[in-house]
């Protein structure tokens, strides 16, 4: 929201002190000197944006580029992080912004100036909210760019719907002076801010197309614990379950699994005999591009003589025969994809199904979740772990169906990388 500006001030002359230990032997010549609008647009940290993902993260697996504003600024902005933005194609992103001053002052300074805001795509559209924050409905006054102040925040608005996904473009700010101040009036108009923007691909989700998936899952866990006899959730349930979730993030009942919980009938029920299947059966509609099966390659077990929580005697306890492989599949795929990633998982012989969500939303520290019918499982934490994730989710399962099937079932383990149509 636009901040109320003190009156009494001609042209809006500020009174600004000194605060850096830099600026304290500048003489009041050497600040006349200063540009008088020197201001940093950047990401207002305090605010969430909508249907995007920002990431400031600088690392291997996500470098960051840097702009130098220049020696009008002093050494605690001179050196700007250009932002790294995921939005929606087909939802305008919403992205709060802060504008701050470049540089310490003394004496009286001009608070405001004149920003432009310039797209390296011209079909993607700006529009500047006077908000600070995202969660607006419609009808917001517009930020006037023309009478921009030191403090301000503001939402940026971006609708790219005539952009395909994956398409990358920037956004850069200049800044100029707007000529009310009380010394001269500068000419200069140099670049203050930029975001670099990439259309979300067809194998990334943002976390309100996963709010879908999982106001559905959270219906289906609470069915689940109430351990019913009869009716729809009387059988096992995790690969209804799951192709739930997926029909859900992509509002699809045609080709899913769908179940009408307040009329209690089912609207569709595709083949889902095996998860095996399924999943090739997803990746023949469009639904998933990669396909991996790790048939006995990653999992090993020893036998223990001892009964385990299932009445197995002899027991086997499984091992990770090498953590890397799968870790390194999973690094490879959401590589340079900022945003959340969804696994369609099977495990033990196609005996259970699950699925996996990635968070690379701070792609230098990716972390993972595995989810079944009953919700979130305790397998979850740092992307490097998750073979033993995995690996703990087949333990229990491998137990439990010697138990119910009479022999130990095959160790293989299969994805499918989840995708839009």
């Amino acid at each position: 929201m636009k901040q109320i500006k003190a009156l009494g001030l001609p042209n809006k002359i500020k009174p600004l002190g000194l605060g850096h230990a830099e600026i304290k032997n500048r003489t009041e010549s050497e600040a006349g000197d200063k540009y008088d609008f020197l201001p940093v647009v950047k990401i207002n940290g305090n605010e969430s944006p909508k249907n995007a993902v920002i990431s400031l993260n600088d690392c291997t697996e996500n470098k960051l580029e840097y702009l130098n504003l220049g020696n009008d600024y002093d050494n605690e902005w001179r050196k700007y992080p250009v932002a790294n933005i995921v939005i929606a194609k087909n939802s305008v992103a919403r992205i709060p912004l802060l504008i701050k001053m470049g540089y310490d002052p003394i004496g009286w300074q001009d608070g405001d100036g004149i920003l432009e805001f310039k797209s390296s795509n011209a079909s993607a559209k700006l529009k500047f909210i006077d908000n600070d924050d995202t969660d607006y409905e419609s009808d917001e006054d517009a930020y006037d760019l023309k009478d921009a102040e030191y403090g301000d925040e503001l939402v940026l608005e971006i609708d790219a719907k005539a952009l395909a996904r994956g398409t990358k473009f920037s956004v850069s700010v200049f800044a100029s002076d707007d000529g009310d101040g009380l010394g001269k009036t500068s000419k200069r108009n140099a670049i203050c801010g930029k975001f670099n923007v990439k259309i979300i691909e067809n194998d990334v989700f943002l976390s309100e197309e996963l709010k879908k998936g999982f106001d559905v899952l959270s219906i289906i866990s609470q069915e689940y614990r109430n351990k019913h006899t009869e009716g729809e959730y009387s059988v096992n349930y995790c690969i209804q379950a799951a192709d739930r979730f997926l029909g859900a993030v992509v509002d699809n009942k045609k080709n899913f699994y769908a179940y009408d919980d307040k009329k209690k009938i089912r609207l569709n029920v595709p083949d889902l005999n095996n998860a095996v299947a399924r999943a090739k059966k997803l990746k023949s509609l469009g639904y998933g591009y990669d396909y991996k099966d790790f048939e006995g390659s990653i999992f090993g077990y020893r036998e223990v003589n001892q009964k385990d929580e299932y009445g197995n005697n002899p027991s086997r306890t499984l091992f990770s025969k090498n953590d890397k492989v799968i870790v390194d599949y999973f690094k490879a795929i959401i590589k340079n994809k900022i945003g959340f990633h969804i696994f369609y998982l099977s495990i033990v012989d196609s005996l259970h199904t699950l699925f996996i969500v990635v968070d690379n939303t701070k792609p230098c520290k990716p972390t993972y979740k595995i989810y079944d019918e009953a919700g979130e499982s305790s397998s979850k934490g740092s992307l490097k772990d998750i073979n033993q994730g995995i690996l703990s989710q087949s333990q229990w399962v491998y137990l439990w169906t010697k138990k119910h099937v009479g022999y130990w079932a095959k160790l293989n383990v299969s994805l499918l990388k989840f995708q839009r149509k």
